[in-house]
């Protein structure tokens, strides 16, 4: 089940970093499990770049084969300071929450279980279902598609274990 977490209106927007890509700021490794903010990218230096968070996704996951294609780095907009890695190659599920009307129920960061509910959809019948976890693990990523209507979300979920928790610091 998914822990209950202060969810504060409005949805805080979370931050996306993309290994080797360029933005107007960077997170750049400064040892094990910290990055710094910069408004460069030292050479020599595993930096990631910052992007437009929920409408990347085909530079950064595969969805045929089902695996993150670049490292990233999702700060939640809720947890200033604190950052999610994901390392290229790793498998991310993805679960597609779409329909006429959509709602996302869970946060980047949260740990969900199979059968846990991730969203609320309205269909073109006017029906409201529920969206299920089909897999354990941590959300990393909701992608948000900017056509429609209808609402198009994918809420990508990889396995706890090749998620790591970093620290983020000015």
């Amino acid at each position: 089940m998914v822990e209950p977490r202060d969810r504060r209106n409005p949805y805080l927007i979370p931050r996306l970093y993309i290994e080797g890509i360029k933005g107007d700021e960077y997170l750049v490794e400064s040892g094990e499990g910290v990055y710094k903010r910069s408004k460069s990218c030292p050479s020599g230096s595993r930096c990631y770049g910052k992007a437009i968070y929920g409408v990347e996704l085909d530079s950064i996951l595969d969805l045929l084969e089902k695996k993150v294609k670049r490292s990233f780095i999702v700060e939640p907009g809720d947890k200033p300071g604190e950052g999610i890695l994901v390392e290229s190659g790793v498998h991310a599920e993805p679960i597609p929450v779409s329909g006429k009307r959509a709602v996302i129920e869970v946060l980047e960061g949260d740990e969900v279980k199979e059968g846990d509910v991730l969203g609320l959809i309205v269909t073109g019948k006017y029906e409201l279902r529920k969206v299920r976890s089909h897999v354990d693990g941590i959300v990393v990523y909701i992608y948000s598609s900017p056509m429609g209507p209808p609402d198009e979300n994918i809420v990508f979920i990889v396995p706890r274990d090749q998620v790591k928790r970093i620290k983020i610091e000015e």
